[in-house]
This record gives structure tokens, C-alpha cells and sequence, in this order.
């Protein structure tokens, strides 16, 4: 193995907070794009969770959960002082967590309201919003949550809300964002970044030409 591996799903809001890191840490690495709703064999072989997105390890170690692929990919690159700053590492933690266990919910029930019974999607809306504007307030004369220099909250955040974006406009929603949250998040949908970010990969077989990201 010449690269560390990546399974992939380019929409998935933990697969593209994933794909940022190594973009930012400047870490390549081969991708295996895959269907969701017809995973590969292998993929299954190796996952526990069954989900995207999971690394494998040039010494076949596999790392399942996003954000510790997130935190592996700063330790190969020793930049843990630029994104993980030691005095905001419970802030940071914490808002991460309020995001993938309160905020994801929410955003489920909201985005995908028809799959869930007895789903109240105003209700779901509201409580998507009240972390909406959580993160509004530490926007408050900030660039980033926690200063002038994105952290991995920003990393780990931006792709939800950017899905709370799509879901709100597909309903013909208005007015759901206020301007620190969006000026925030325009930051990474105009990044020059975004491009390779969001690359569509041919899906990965077995016996197919390997793809690496980023691509240069």
C-alpha cells in the first residue's frame, strides 16, 4: 500500500469535513468512492459502523470515526497548534459534539421530514435554528468561532450547516440565516479549495484504476 485509503461518499457532511482536513493538512491519499445503497464488499470487510467515511491505515489500521480521521491527519502534519489550539480544546470539543449529536438530529428530522413518522418538521426547524444562532453568537466580532483563524470546529461544522443551507432553500425558506453565520460559511463555499473538495469520483470496484485526492 503506497497511500493511506479513504472511503468516501462525496454529499456526506462527515466525508466532506474529512476530505477538508487533508486538503488543509496537504495529506493525499487514495479515495474509494462508493454507493451507499450498494457498498462494496471490502468496504464492509472493513468498517464496524458500516458508514462513511472510514481511513485505512498504510499498516492497514482502520480509523472509523471522522473526527479522529480529522485528528490523525493533524498529527501527521504537526499543525495541532494552528487548528487545535490548547486553550480552546474543550470549547472546541464541545461545540463539535453539540453539532453531531443535538444539531445532526434536528437537521434529519428537518431535511428528510417524510422518513421519519409522526415527524414534526416546523419543531425540528426551530431547534436546528437555536444552534444556528449559538454559532451566530460566536461569530460576534469573529471571523472564526474561536478567532481570526479557522479551528477544526469550523472543519467539522460548515458542511451541516451548508446542508441546512440546501434543505432551507429547496423548501423556499427565507431569512434562516443571519449575516455572521452566513459570511462564514460563504468563506468555504467560495474557497478555491471547494472545486478539488467536491470532485466527482467514478465509483470505486475492485479491479478499477485507483483515484487519489486531492487530484494535484
Amino acid at each position: 500500500m503506497t497511500n493511506d485509503i479513504l472511503y468516501s461518499f462525496r454529499r456526506c457532511p462527515y466525508a466532506i469535513r474529512v476530505r477538508w482536513a487533508l486538503l488543509i493538512c496537504e495529506i493525499k491519499v487514495e479515495i474509494r468512492e462508493i454507493d451507499l445503497k450498494n457498498k462494496p464488499l471490502d468496504f464492509m470487510n472493513r468498517s464496524i459502523t458500516k458508514t462513511v467515511p472510514i481511513l485505512i491505515k498504510k499498516n492497514n489500521e482502520v480509523i472509523e470515526e471522522s473526527l479522529e480521521i480529522i485528528l490523525w491527519a493533524l498529527s501527521e502534519t504537526k499543525k495541532e497548534h494552528l487548528y487545535l489550539p490548547k486553550n480552546k480544546k474543550e470549547e472546541i470539543f464541545e461545540i463539535i459534539d453539540k453539532n453531531d449529536n443535538e444539531f445532526k438530529y434536528h437537521l434529519d428530522r428537518f431535511k428528510y421530514s417524510t422518513r421519519y413518522e409522526n415527524n414534526n418538521e416546523e419543531f425540528h426547524f426551530k431547534k436546528a435554528t437555536k444552534f444556528i444562532n449559538i454559532l451566530n453568537e460566536l461569530l460576534v466580532e469573529k471571523k472564526y468561532f474561536f478567532g481570526d483563524n479557522p479551528t477544526i470546529a469550523d472543519w467539522s461544522i460548515w458542511p451541516f450547516i451548508r446542508q441546512f443551507k440546501i434543505a432551507c432553500e429547496s423548501q423556499k425558506r427565507t431569512n434562516y440565516f443571519e449575516d455572521p453565520i452566513k459570511d462564514w460559511l460563504d468563506y468555504f463555499e467560495n474557497n478555491k479549495k471547494f472545486k478539488s473538495l467536491m470532485y466527482k469520483y467514478n465509483l470505486w470496484e475492485p479491479n478499477s484504476k485507483k483515484n487519489y485526492f486531492p487530484l494535484c
